[in-house]
C-alpha cells in the first residue's frame, strides 16, 4: 500500500487541528504545514494580486444574513436597518406565464415600502409573496399606459377588505391637458367602480375608498414627489409616446435607485441617476426584423414603436456607461432565451459594469452592507391564500359600514333567495349574520397581536 505523501498527511493533520480547535495550531510548526496553511488561507482571494471577473467586482456580493444566496424565500429574512430590497412583481408589457405588467416593490430597512407602477397581473405576485394589501400605502406611476397601471382598480377596490381602512396615496404626473393627468384618471376610475364600492360599503371600509392623489407637474424637472421619514423621491420628465411620462429616483439612508419607466435614452437619466446603487430601465433588443417576426407584426411598425418610444439595448448600455450605477438593471422586457444573450451583447457594447435583468417576475435585489448589491430568484407557491392583513396593534378599530347589504338589494330579489333551512343539513345551519351588527366604529381586541391583548 502506498503511504500518503507528507503534504497530504500535513493537510489531514491541519484539518484535524482546525476541526478540533477552530484555529490553525501546531505545537511545533512544520515548514510543509505552514506552506499548506498559507496556501489554504489565500487560495481564491484576489486582494491586490489580481482582478476577479469582468463585471461584478467591487459592488456585487451576497450578505451573511441571507437564508439562501441563490433563492429568496419571502417572509424569511428581516431587512437590516440600512438595507433595501427591490422585487420585480411585474416585468413586461405583454403578460405571460412568468411575467406580468410592470410593477416594482421597494422595501426599506426602516419599515417603509413603495410601489412603482401596478401593471396587469402583478397583484398575483404580491399575493404569492404574502404581502398584505393594507401594508401598501404609497403607489407611484411613471405613466398611464395600461401595462403599468391596469391593476390599480382591483387594488383600490380590495385593499379595504384586507384592512386598508386609510386612504391610499397615489402619485403621478399631470398631462398636457387636465384630462390626461393622473388626477382625472383616478377620479373617473372611482366613478367606473361605483357599483363595486357601494356593494362593499356594507363591510368595514373606513376611508379605503377615498384615495389621496398627489399629481405633480410632469415638466417639473427634479421636483420632489415625496419626502418623509428620511425618504426622498424626485421626478423628471421623460420622452415616451406623449407628454406626461416621468422617471423617479429614490434616496434613503445613503442608498439610491432610479426607475426610468418607459422612455427614449435621454440626458436627464444620466443627470439624475449617476452613481446610484441601481439604475432600472426598460430595454428593447435592437433586432427589429427578428422581433417583428416573432411577434407577428409588420417590421415597420416594430421599428416605429421602438424608434419613437423605447430604449434599445445599445442605448441602455450608453446610459449606464455614462451614469455608472453599481448595477444596471433591464426590465419591461420579454425575457426570452432567444434574445437574452443578444440583449446583453448590445448593452456590453458600451457598458462593462454589473448588469442584470429585472425579469422574469419575482427576481429580487438587495442593497446591503457598505453598498453591495445581490440578486436572486424569488420563490413562490403556485397557489397561496390571501395574505393575512397586517394589524399589529393590540386593539383594532373596526369602521362601521355605510349601509347594510339588503339596503341595496330590493325586496323582490331578496324574496327569490332560497331559505337556508332548505339547503343546510339538519343540525348544521349556523346562526346567520344577515345584518352587520355595528352602526358605529368599534374597538375590539386583536386576536393576532403579540402578546395577546387582555
Amino acid at each position: 500500500m502506498r503511504k500518503p505523501s507528507a503534504i497530504l498527511t500535513g493537510l489531514i493533520l491541519v484539518g484535524h487541528a482546525f476541526a478540533v480547535s477552530g484555529v490553525w495550531a501546531q505545537d511545533q510548526p512544520d515548514p510543509e504545514l505552514l506552506k499548506a496553511k498559507e496556501l489554504f488561507e489565500g487560495a481564491g482571494i484576489p486582494g491586490d494580486k489580481w482582478i476577479e471577473g469582468e463585471t461584478m467586482v467591487p459592488h456585487v456580493a451576497p450578505a451573511a444574513h441571507f437564508k439562501a444566496t441563490m433563492l429568496y424565500y419571502p417572509g424569511t429574512e428581516e431587512l437590516q436597518p440600512d438595507e433595501v430590497r427591490v422585487t420585480f412583481m411585474g416585468s413586461t408589457y405583454y403578460p405571460n406565464q412568468s411575467q406580468s405588467g410592470m410593477s416594482i416593490f421597494v422595501e426599506l430597512g426602516n419599515g417603509d415600502n413603495f410601489v412603482f407602477d401596478l401593471g396587469i397581473g402583478s397583484l398575483r405576485n404580491y399575493n404569492s409573496f404574502s404581502i398584505p394589501f393594507n401594508t401598501i400605502n404609497h403607489v407611484f406611476f411613471s405613466h398611464l399606459h395600461m401595462d403599468h397601471m391596469s391593476d390599480l382598480p382591483y387594488f383600490m377596490m380590495f385593499r379595504p377588505i384586507q384592512g386598508g381602512w386609510t386612504p391610499l396615496n397615489i402619485y403621478g404626473p399631470s398631462g398636457s391637458e387636465p384630462q390626461y393627468g393622473i388626477a382625472q384618471m383616478v377620479e373617473h376610475m372611482m366613478k367606473m367602480t361605483a357599483w363595486h364600492q357601494d356593494s362593499f360599503n356594507a363591510w368595514p371600509i373606513g376611508e379605503g375608498y377615498d384615495p389621496v392623489v398627489h399629481e405633480f407637474d410632469f415638466m417639473d424637472e427634479g421636483g420632489v414627489a415625496y419626502e418623509q421619514n428620511g425618504v426622498k423621491i424626485t421626478h423628471w420628465p421623460t420622452s415616451h409616446t406623449k407628454d406626461g411620462a416621468t422617471s423617479y429616483r429614490l434616496d434613503w439612508n445613503g442608498r439610491s435607485l432610479c426607475y426610468t419607466g418607459d422612455n427614449r435614452p435621454n440626458s436627464l437619466t444620466i443627470k439624475y441617476c449617476s452613481d446610484v446603487d441601481m439604475l432600472i430601465s426598460e430595454v428593447q433588443t435592437a433586432t427589429v426584423s427578428m422581433s417583428a417576426q416573432a411577434l407577428g407584426m409588420p417590421v415597420a411598425l416594430a421599428a416605429y414603436t421602438i424608434d419613437t418610444s423605447h430604449t434599445p439595448a445599445y442605448g441602455l448600455g450608453y446610459i449606464c456607461n455614462e451614469a455608472q450605477p453599481k448595477v444596471c438593471v433591464a426590465t419591461h422586457y420579454s425575457y426570452d432565451d432567444i434574445f437574452n444573450n443578444e440583449t446583453v451583447a448590445e448593452v456590453r457594447h458600451h457598458y462593462k459594469g454589473a448588469f442584470a435583468f429585472g425579469a422574469p417576475d419575482l427576481v429580487t435585489f438587495n442593497i446591503h452592507g457598505d453598498g453591495k448589491v445581490w440578486w436572486r430568484e424569488g420563490v413562490a407557491a403556485d397557489s397561496s391564500q390571501t395574505p393575512r392583513p397586517a394589524l399589529k396593534s393590540p386593539i383594532i378599530k373596526f369602521p362601521a359600514p355605510r349601509h347594510q347589504v339588503y339596503d341595496v338589494i330590493n325586496d323582490t330579489i331578496e324574496a327569490n333567495e332560497i331559505p337556508p333551512e332548505k339547503w343546510y343539513p339538519e343540525g348544521h345551519m349556523p346562526e346567520l349574520i344577515r345584518e352587520w351588527p355595528l352602526t358605529k366604529d368599534i374597538e375590539i381586541p386583536n386576536p393576532f397581536a403579540t402578546p395577546p391583548p387582555e
